[in-house]
């Protein structure tokens, strides 16, 4: 039965595709055949945990490599993969990068194939897998990956690049959304069908998707083109981004607290309404030679489309660099040079002239003078930044940087780093880089920015680069506002548990998320926010319950702790991070994966072999993208056929009962069970010997073949510890009874139980 089930996640850019392996010494064979690709994605409450299944089939005569590959959120951590080929699944694990080492040599000495991973960030949100497949046999490849959705733009986004390769006979994508306030945006686009961004001003309606709004607070979206469909969008397969737009009613709570039943709470911040602050921006542009070409037109016309969304009230700089840094001014013909023998800029006076008033008359002007702009000379990064602070300094208030390059800076990236950074500790501008193709250094961009309270984002270089500055800078556009400061009363709150409590500032479109757990027994009171505005603003919180929220808050912990080790390294933070990403089983870059594959009896370190594996027959391989990132696949045999369970176990283990499940009891109520289900508790009866009637079909969330049973007739270790991982699993016996949809042949309970 190839159907799916409402199973996880809000996805932030996935492509899917499985290749094959060739050599021009190879004799030409049909290419494998992607039979099945799913995507079955669930959000609740902004977290996103999403299940990729691509089932393949080698139709050669001889056995040959098959890869899957996925491209994953920049921001997301796999938390499973599992290879099924031959009745036996290969599961992969967590481990720290030490234990990954030794494990993978351990392999390398028992003859075992294996892989380490260690690729250049470049490559840190790309995984591909490779197996070697038996003439005329299946394999199925099942992802993982988790992720907290951010909002940008006044909406969440979830988006999916599809790249099979071929027509596939059975391709679908579900989406289930499940949130505690009413949704009120929900749209499809048309599929795009480049790498490039959207111009959502003009986007049409996707017409293959259809949406369903079960409830206020939920909505689900299936995309399942036929084959005609498919070849209609790409005669070779469908290749695009399938983008879904949501947002939830801010208005209604604007401060609202998750309280959830194992102890952990989430705090999601977006006050509705707020007048943006003025403020004052200094655009800081690379015009090196290397920016010439299609690089500069499109930096003209970004600007210019920056430039007209300038409100009267904001004030701005204009500094270009190239082998030196100049600044524009309205008064001159000539943008001024900012080096300490020019005479001119060195008195206050012109530091002072140099930041502009939004004016309309202005702003014409700073228009002219970006669509003259000219590429030519070096990049003289470190005196354009120190250039960009002591202008920012005539200003009092808050001041954004945008910084913009396409290569490496003239002299150190260490240098500007530290002197940029302790320059700007009293100023204490947000400072924005943004890395334009493959050449600048994002890696050195991204500690920078990090390290002075911004962000860095790559522009790829594209027909569409100048949406993507657009549509950055809308994000930044309008702070509403400044220093905002969470505060919860002394004694609520485990110590370390929280996550981060002050943000610089708060832009509209946005949303700041605060998690962490509450001390045992004890409530939570209304915490404190303030931020400053154009008052000092306060805003009461509304709490609520809901159902498991420690993976959210595990998964925001990591990414900022693995944040704050990027701008400036720590071992304690790091081994933090590595510590609770072991917990949660986060593939992140401070863990790592070695492999133990199928059908191999060689080794290899893709550390030292630098990832090439082109050649034929070829070695089974896996990579994921994060610097020394770990897992290993364990072999486990199936005695009817391919399992579709999310967790294998290593041995046969007992079998569990009601008693094994931790969380039941803070939900159980004598014989019935509360759970929260769309915002509302429902009250489900529990059985315990009673007779099912009938077995009603289902499909598991990893999209298998499913019965749905009493809880205590399917017991699965996948979701003893952890009500959040039993919740994609529910279903109702009988119109009243608390069920689990079953794995067929995950337990041989008889009907009577």
């Amino acid at each position: 039965m190839q159907t799916e089930t409402a199973a996880t996640v809000a996805v932030l850019a996935l492509a899917l595709v499985a290749t094959w392996v060739s050599s021009q010494d190879v004799p030409a064979y049909p290419p494998p055949d992607v039979y099945s690709l799913h995507v079955v994605s669930h959000v609740r409450n902004r977290y996103a945990r999403t299940v990729v299944t691509s089932r393949v089939a080698n139709t050669a005569n001889v056995s040959r490599e098959i890869s899957f590959d996925a491209v994953l959120p920049e921001t997301a951590f796999v938390s499973g993969f599992v290879i099924e080929m031959d009745g036996k699944a290969y599961e992969a694990y967590v481990k720290g990068k030490e234990e990954a080492r030794e494990e993978y040599q351990q392999a390398v000495q028992a003859g075992l194939g294996a892989a380490h991973v260690q690729l250049s960030t470049r490559d840190s949100n790309v995984v591909s897998v490779s197996v070697n497949v038996e003439a005329q046999k299946k394999v199925t490849f099942n992802l993982t990956y988790e992720e907290l959705l951010q909002r940008e733009l006044g909406a969440y986004h979830l988006r999916i690049n599809l790249n099979p390769g071929q027509i596939v006979n059975d391709l679908s994508v579900e989406v289930h959304i499940n949130e505690t306030s009413d949704i009120t945006l929900l749209e499809v686009p048309s599929l795009q069908q480049s790498n490039e961004v959207l111009d959502e001003e003009k986007n049409s309606t996707n017409p293959l998707a259809h949406m369903e709004r079960p409830s206020l607070t939920t909505a689900e979206v299936r995309w399942s083109p036929s084959r005609e469909e498919q070849a209609s969008l790409r005669a070779e397969g469908v290749q695009g981004q399938l983008l879904v737009r949501y947002d939830v009613d801010h208005a209604a709570s604007p401060n609202q607290i998750l309280v959830t039943d194992d102890g952990y709470f989430v705090h999601f911040y977006s006050p509705a309404d707020l007048p943006p602050l003025p403020k004052y921006v200094v655009f800081v542009l690379d015009v090196s030679g290397s920016m010439g070409g299609r690089k500069i037109e499109q930096l003209r016309q970004a600007m210019v489309s920056i430039l007209d969304e300038l409100r009267p009230r904001d004030n701005f700089t204009l500094i270009t660099f190239s082998s030196e840094s100049q600044v524009w001014r309205p008064d001159a013909d000539v943008e001024v040079p900012t080096s300490s023998s020019d005479q001119h800029v060195s008195g206050a006076g012109n530091n002072t002239a140099a930041v502009v008033a939004a004016t309309p008359e202005n702003v014409v002007l700073a228009k002219d003078y970006v669509t003259s702009l000219k590429a030519g000379g070096g990049t003289a990064m470190h005196d354009a930044l120190e250039t960009a602070l002591r202008v920012s300094q005539k200003v009092a208030g808050a001041a954004q940087l945008v910084l913009l390059t396409d290569g490496q800076p003239n002299g150190s990236p260490d240098d500007i780093e530290r002197d940029f950074s302790a320059a700007n500790v009293e100023r204490g501008a947000t400072l924005f880089t943004l890395a334009f193709g493959e050449d600048a250094d994002f890696g050195f961009l991204r500690r920078l920015a990090l390290r002075n309270g911004g962000f860095g984002r790559r522009i790829y270089e594209a027909a569409d680069a100048h949406l993507q500055l657009r549509n950055f800078y809308r994000q930044v556009a309008s702070p509403l506002l400044s220093s905002v400061n969470f505060t919860y009363g002394d004694g609520q709150v485990e110590k370390d548990s929280l996550t981060r409590t002050r943000f610089p500032t708060l832009f509209r479109g946005s949303e700041l998320v605060v998690s962490g757990r509450l001390q045992a027994a004890a409530p939570l009171l209304e915490p404190v926010v303030v931020g400053e505005g154009r008052q000092l603003f306060r805003s009461p919180a509304r709490l609520e319950k809901a159902s498991s929220g420690e993976r959210l808050w595990a998964f925001l912990t990591v990414r900022q702790l693995l944040d704050m080790d990027a701008a400036t390294p720590n071992q304690t933070i790091k081994d933090r991070a590595k510590e609770i990403a072991l917990k949660h089983s986060f593939v992140t870059p401070v863990t790592s994966l070695v492999v133990v594959k199928p059908n191999d009896t060689s080794a290899v370190d893709l550390e030292r072999a630098g990832g090439n594996r082109r050649g034929y027959p070829a070695r089974s391989a896996l990579r994921l993208g994060y610097p020394s990132s770990l897992s290993s696949l364990r072999s486990v045999p199936h005695n009817s056929g391919p399992s579709h369970h999310q967790h294998i176990p290593q041995s046969p283990q007992k079998r569990l009962d009601i008693s094994d499940i931790a969380w039941i009891d803070s939900l159980k109520n004598v014989s019935h069970v509360t759970l929260e289900m769309n915002g509302t508790a429902q009250s489900y009866r529990l059985a315990v010997n009673q007779t099912e009637l009938q077995l009603r079909k289902c499909t598991t969330p990893v999209g298998g073949p499913g019965q749905c049973r009493h809880l205590a007739n399917c017991v699965l270790p996948n979701f003893t510890d952890s009500l959040d991982n039993f919740l994609p699993y529910f279903c109702v016996v009988d119109d009243s009874f608390v069920g689990v949809c079953c794995p067929d042949g995950a337990q041989d309970t008889s009907l009577g139980g």
